[in-house]
């Protein structure tokens, strides 16, 4: 009962309270750093987080939109200037599998770490041990297990890299439709 009160607890602050649009983003930016984080930009609307704080960093300019879902038990860093589309899931929760096929029934934690510059388009789920390095773009609905290489345009499921881009063609995070540099989801 009492850690059916305390996800209960967590669930309120970290997705209720913090996800509310009555809640400006600066004071979404204090809660979370109070309780353990390390956040320089307030996540949107909808915002929910399980997991531990302490496990979270979001870099500065980040941009997430809304309805983001961020699972932390493992820890999960993403990097200055990028941009985190609607409705995304960051997972860091695995559970394995073994030779005879019987997974286990308790998670382990896998780091997910996402690069500065990074465009996660609109519900991609990027999955326990993901690594996506700097300058990448991920189309819309991506499933993201494994790295990606940075200086990319990656989807799909699995997501593969599409074609290259230039570092420049990811720069609309800071320069593009988003405004000018460091107006980018304070």
């Amino acid at each position: 009962m009492g850690q059916d009160l305390s996800s209960g607890a967590e669930h309120v602050l970290f997705t209720t309270v913090l996800g509310s649009a009555l809640v400006p983003r600066v004071l979404r930016r204090a809660v979370l750093n109070a309780a353990g984080a390390h956040v320089e930009a307030g996540p949107g609307t909808g915002f929910a987080l399980t997991g531990a704080p302490r496990n979270l960093t979001i870099g500065r300019g980040v941009f997430c939109n809304k309805h983001v879902a961020i699972e932390a038990v493992a820890p999960v860093s993403i990097g200055d200037a990028s941009a985190i589309g609607m409705q995304v899931l960051i997972v860091t929760s695995h559970h394995g599998i073994d030779d005879a096929g019987d997974w286990d029934r308790v998670a382990t934690g896998r780091p997910v770490s996402i690069g500065s510059r990074v465009w996660i388009g609109a519900r991609t789920m990027v999955l326990p041990g993901a690594v996506v390095e700097d300058d990448v773009v991920i189309a819309a609905g991506a499933v993201v297990a494994g790295r990606l290489r940075s200086g990319g345009l990656y989807g799909g499921v699995p997501a593969k890299r599409l074609r290259d881009i230039r570092p420049t063609e990811a720069a609309w995070v800071q320069n593009g439709s988003l405004g000018k540099p460091g107006s980018v989801g304070s």
